[in-house]
């Protein structure tokens, strides 16, 4: 899985295209170099070979004896050629040699006769054939280096240059366009997580540094934006709790044989717009991480189980040792108790499991409730702010929508995943996945 992340990235994909590309115009460029020129040029050089050889060796057998060895010295001298009347000990060649058969065919249109070079016994640089006129036969002879260039060598020699070359400068091309990216992708995920004072630098060509400008710009006023939501919020709210608070002070200063029925409705009510403020203000504080503590995780659970438990409500707890942990334990603290308040509400004060598991990478908790369970189509939904699956808002039904939502917002901020699946008979599992 992670090496299939690493080739879908852009610095994976945008280096394979560009070094296929290059490959194959190396491949078409070289091909054309070999077919039109280089063969070409063998073949030429093959063919004077195989003149001087046809004319030096019927030169060679039709001098006397006795001039033959200073003809032989001679040829040896200027051509690098070599002839001799007596067998020469040879064996066949044990490798190719590009420009053997080409030289071979040469002379076969030049003398007529089928040729087979080999390699001297003893001597693996001296190569020999034979020719025979009339009742004559010569032994002609060559060095491995005489042909002079080896254009197949070259050939291979400047393909291996050029393909390491491309990549080479491929991999350093792709590595400067998409470094800046990956840096952005970077800080998009640190805002995404929360940390708004990220930024990144402007440098490089003018149409990176222009991106890391826009983006700063947007991250400024993103930041700031934040900044006055909370203020806002935190004039709205205590704005509404001043009122609130001396309503609840004149309520409880009513005449007690005042309509007691109505006394208790406007307590009630005036409780349910304190309860929407906090939660108003928990929402908006949701991006606000705190400093991450090492804490002994089965004590903050058993904390909360001990809350629910004074109140007659049934936890069930399924859970491994979970021990040290380092964790924004407040938001922690709120995810489940807002998960469970849910479980609760829903499951009608039915009992409800918790569960935590712990391995080295991943924390993972567990909350399984008997509610009547949520649309399959929904489980994404309910996280949205303000959202119920009842419409009609009923304080009887559920609460006010922001529960998870706070939830989801804290998930996110600190970088945890949160999900919810249908159970197979009724209710449902709220599954926290934290990496540790």
């Amino acid at each position: 899985m992670k090496l299939w992340k690493r080739l879908d990235s852009l610095f994976a994909k945008t280096s394979l295209t560009l070094t296929l590309g290059l490959a194959l115009f190396i491949v078409m460029a070289t091909s054309f170099a070999w077919f039109f020129i280089l063969s070409p040029l063998s073949n030429r050089a093959a063919d004077d070979m195989a003149a001087l050889i046809t004319l030096t060796s019927k030169t060679w057998t039709s001098l006397p004896v006795q001039e033959r060895e200073a003809f032989e010295n001679k040829i040896a001298q200027q051509y690098d050629l070599f002839f001799s009347g007596h067998d020469i000990p040879t064996h066949a060649l044990n490798k190719f040699y590009p420009f053997i058969p080409r030289l071979e065919k040469a002379l076969k249109r030049h003398t007529g006769q089928q040729v087979i070079i080999k390699r001297e016994t003893g001597n693996e640089t001296l190569f020999w054939f034979v020719l025979h006129y009339d009742k004559e036969k010569v032994n002609v002879g060559f060095y491995h280096d005489r042909p002079g260039p080896r254009p197949p060598i070259a050939l291979a020699g400047v393909f291996v240059a050029a393909v390491l070359l491309i990549i080479f400068t491929t991999l350093l091309l792709v590595r400067r366009i998409t470094l800046p990216v990956k840096r952005l992708s970077h800080a998009v995920n640190q805002i995404g997580g929360g940390t708004l004072s990220t930024r990144v630098p402007e440098t490089g060509p003018s149409e990176l540094a222009s991106l890391a400008q826009n983006f700063n710009r947007m991250a400024k006023e993103i930041a700031q934006l934040m900044e006055n939501r909370t203020l806002l919020f935190g004039g709205i709210s205590h704005d509404l709790r001043t009122p609130i608070t001396r309503m609840q002070l004149a309520v409880e200063l009513l005449d007690q044989n005042q309509d007691k029925a109505l006394i208790i409705n406007l307590k009630n009510n005036l409780m349910e717009m304190e309860l929407l403020i906090q939660q108003s203000l928990e929402f908006v504080k949701g991006l606000e991480k705190q400093q991450l503590i090492d804490v002994n995780l089965d004590e903050v659970i058993r904390h909360i189980i001990d809350d629910y438990r004074k109140r007659n409500l049934i936890i069930q707890l399924k859970t491994e040792p979970c021990r040290m942990c380092k964790i924004d334990v407040q938001a922690f603290r709120r995810v489940i108790f807002n998960l469970l308040d849910n479980a609760f509400r829903y499951g009608e004060n039915s009992p409800v499991t918790l569960s935590c598991r712990k391995n080295k990478h991943l924390l993972t908790i567990n909350i399984l409730d008997e509610g009547p369970g949520i649309p399959t189509n929904k489980l994404m939904t309910v996280f949205l702010p303000f959202y119920r699956l009842e419409h009609s808002r009923s304080k009887k039904t559920g609460g006010s929508g922001l529960g998870l939502a706070i939830v989801k917002q804290l998930c996110d901020a600190h970088g945890w995943k949160i999900e919810l699946f249908p159970r197979e008979n009724r209710g449902v599992k709220a599954s926290i996945e934290i990496p540790v």
